[in-house]
């Protein structure tokens, strides 16, 4: 039979043991926390670790296709080459997350100074396909400040349908009429090919906006036409 107080002796190092191995789990943990909020704070001013800073893309040549703007007239995206083109889909109907994605397009490119920013076209196809009518996105624009600042395409469900096939860009309608669709953006070269990718974050916040704007300049930049 084991001695009472050599039992105490094991109890109070097996609790001496628990509680040194609690104070090291909890140092090596407070390390890493600290350690990721550096790490955070690091990526709050380095834009190249951003997602918002843009997805590469293969390269390939950009789908064309023909729409009509808000204005009436026929476009097809191949009559922009030797320009830069911002490719957004922005729903016809939306007033929440797709005036942020207007926004930021606009301010971007503005950013870019008036020379460069005269490279820069940007384009929106309409990703409401129950909401198709010319009226519809010209509305859209002057709402939102954007009547003269970009093209918003519009036609018929069939062809916005092959635009979102396209560029596989998912759209989903309810029973009701709302619209489900990627919040996304594409950048591509004046030789017409794809470069760059963007989704639009779902926040309101000043900060996000900024560092959104600041991605999407970037990436425009990086793939402005090259001075004959």
């Amino acid at each position: 039979m084991r001695h009472p107080i050599g039992i105490h002796k094991l109890a109070l190092a097996a609790f001496i043991v628990s509680s040194a191995l609690v104070i090291i789990a909890g140092t090596v943990w407070g390390v890493r926390l600290l350690m990721l909020r550096n790490q955070t704070a690091t990526q709050s001013t380095n834009l190249a670790n951003y997602p918002i800073g843009g997805f590469p893309m293969t390269g390939n040549l950009a789908p064309d296709f023909r729409l009509i703007d808000q204005f009436g007239h026929p476009f097809t995206l191949s009559s922009l080459h030797g320009h830069e083109v911002v490719l957004a889909f922005i729903d016809a109907r939306c007033k929440t997350l797709c005036p942020l994605t207007a926004q930021i397009m606009y301010y971007a490119r503005a950013q870019l100074g008036a020379p460069a920013a005269s490279q820069v076209d940007l384009v929106a196809v309409n990703a409401n396909p129950t909401a198709t009518s010319v009226a519809m996105v010209q509305a859209w624009s002057i709402a939102h400040g954007m009547l003269h600042q970009w093209l918003f395409l519009t036609g018929t469900a069939h062809q916005l349908q092959s635009v979102y096939h396209l560029y596989n860009v998912y759209v989903q309608v309810s029973s009701n009429e709302l619209v489900e669709h990627d919040p996304i953006l594409f950048i591509i070269d004046a030789q017409g090919h794809e470069r760059l990718y963007f989704e639009t974050l779902d926040s309101n916040s000043q900060s996000d906006l900024k560092n959104q704007e600041i991605g999407l300049e970037a990436g425009m930049r990086q793939w402005l036409p090259q001075p004959q």
